[in-house]
């Protein structure tokens, strides 16, 4: 390695190099060195043997940083080097970690749970951060104090203020506050902490950030512990619902609404299968096998595949379904372009239906979200006795990594999961008086024998002796 005394003149006068680089070293700070490239860019560095290892970390590029200026940035480091035995490359990734964004970390949060997050979920996230937070996105996360959080979260509580992405956009809120949405906007900020505390590491694996500042809502009761929604279609509207349902869907498959038709059927599902609004509009025709009686899903909200039996209804659904499917159909709920984004307005229509005529009897109509089909299906599940396992497979609660040991060890399969389906499913047609229950046909039966002499008794178990088929 060729040394002098560095001077704008002599370094300007050097060459580009032949291959690889070119080195040279300054006379007057011992450590620092010109590296010069194929193109002729030139840059100055540092480099010191320090325990056996050479330390190399760039300053900056020749002109943009002058001579004077490397050599003294030179002498810091250099000097940080001697009595620190630090590498400085090293403190600059720990500084650029230290100081990682909130979108950053929102991203690589979301990068590192690709397979596990659904769309709609990180969807959710990048939202939900956003409106409440948007001014912070560009900040470092080690920034957001325990007392800018409590001040976000009472703000948002009270609807006081909207924040949109930069501070140009703050503006008066018009009392839109929730403490649902202040609580879902803490919960999200602090997975995101929680997530960023453990990642972003020093070479010796210790921590960078503080502790998650949303602990301040803990330590001060500032959480809402909002109450879980437990809307539902009741058991003794059942029947008025599905008539609404039924009447809705005759009128758009009458004047050939497909979509209408397809939403009045995906509803349906919900109700008979508890599975969430995603789940049932995404499904495909690959993942029904109406053959083998079941059908699957390949990506559901807690990443676990899904396998479930079609029951008598879901059977006649899919067979409706297939009727109105198009050449090319790749969904069995099909929208006009791909997957059904516009909905309410179809469901308002079925809520409104359940008020028929004149509203004589004074009927309120039956609101519903698309959750409330799941609510109704855990409802009527538990009411027929189906075991909370079994429950927990039907509607996709995630078992493999319960703290529940025995639950580990559980696995059914769609053919396993049809008896208990079915329960479900008369369960939810006898509400709806859609089929006669068991009690009532008992009761006819008791009431059909009671009025039968003696003779007629026997012969009647006589003739269905005859029909018992031994196996």
């Amino acid at each position: 390695m060729e040394t002098f005394k560095f001077t704008k003149a002599k370094l300007e006068s050097l060459p580009p190099a032949e291959r690889g680089q070119v080195e040279y070293g300054d006379t007057v700070v011992n450590g620092l060195r010109l590296r010069v490239g194929i193109s002729g860019a030139k840059s100055f560095c540092i480099s010191r043997k320090r325990n056996g290892k050479f330390i190399r970390a760039t300053l900056g590029r020749f002109p943009d940083l002058t001579i004077d200026n490397a050599r003294a940035k030179a002498l810091e480091l250099l000097g940080d080097v001697a009595t620190t035995g630090r590498n400085p490359n090293v403190e600059k990734r720990i500084n650029e970690k230290a100081l990682v964004t909130l979108k950053d970390a929102l991203d690589t949060y979301i990068k590192s749970r690709d397979e596990r997050l659904s769309t709609d979920t990180a969807k959710q996230y990048r939202s939900i951060l956003q409106n409440f937070s948007g001014d912070w996105m560009k900040q470092p996360i080690a920034s957001i104090s325990r007392e800018r959080v409590e001040t976000r979260h009472k703000a948002v509580t009270d609807g006081s203020v909207w924040f949109g992405a930069d501070k140009s956009t703050l503006r008066a809120g018009v009392g839109t506050g929730s403490k649902a949405q202040a609580d879902l906007w803490a919960r999200v900020l602090r997975a995101i902490y929680r997530f960023a505390h453990d990642h972003y590491r020093d070479e010796e694996g210790k921590t960078l950030l503080p502790d998650p500042p949303t602990m301040v809502l803990s330590t001060k009761r500032k959480w809402h512990g909002t109450v879980r929604k437990t809307e539902r279609i009741r058991t003794n509207e059942l029947g008025r619902w599905f008539r609404a349902l039924s009447s809705v869907r005759d009128i758009a498959e009458q004047g050939r609404d497909d979509i209408a038709a397809a939403v009045c059927d995906a509803v349906e599902m919900a109700i008979f299968t508890g599975l969430r609004k995603s789940e049932i509009l995404e499904l495909s025709w690959d993942r029904v096998n109406l053959g083998g009686r079941y059908f699957w899903i390949d990506t559901t909200k807690n990443g676990d595949p899904l396998e479930l039996p079609i029951t008598e209804t879901l059977l006649k659904l899919f067979r409706r379904r297939a009727k109105m499917k198009a050449a090319d159909g790749l969904l069995v709920f099909p929208g006009d372009k791909g997957v059904i984004k516009e909905y309410r307005h179809i469901i308002d229509r079925i809520s409104a239906a359940t008020v028929p005529g004149l509203n004589s009897d004074q009927l309120n109509p039956i609101p519903f979200k698309w959750h409330d089909g799941r609510r109704t299906f855990g409802t009527v599940a538990e009411l027929v006795g189906v075991g909370n396992y079994i429950l927990k497979r039907l509607l996709n609660h995630r078992t493999m990594r319960s703290a529940d040991v025995t639950q580990g060890y559980l696995h059914f399969s769609a053919d396993e999961l049809m008896e208990p389906a079915a329960r479900i499913e008369r369960a939810i047609l006898e509400h709806a008086g859609l089929v006669e229950s068991k009690k009532s046909l008992d009761t006819r039966l008791l009431n059909a024998l009671e009025g039968l002499s003696e003779e007629e008794k026997h012969r009647l178990i006589f003739d269905l002796s005859k029909n018992i088929k031994v196996v």
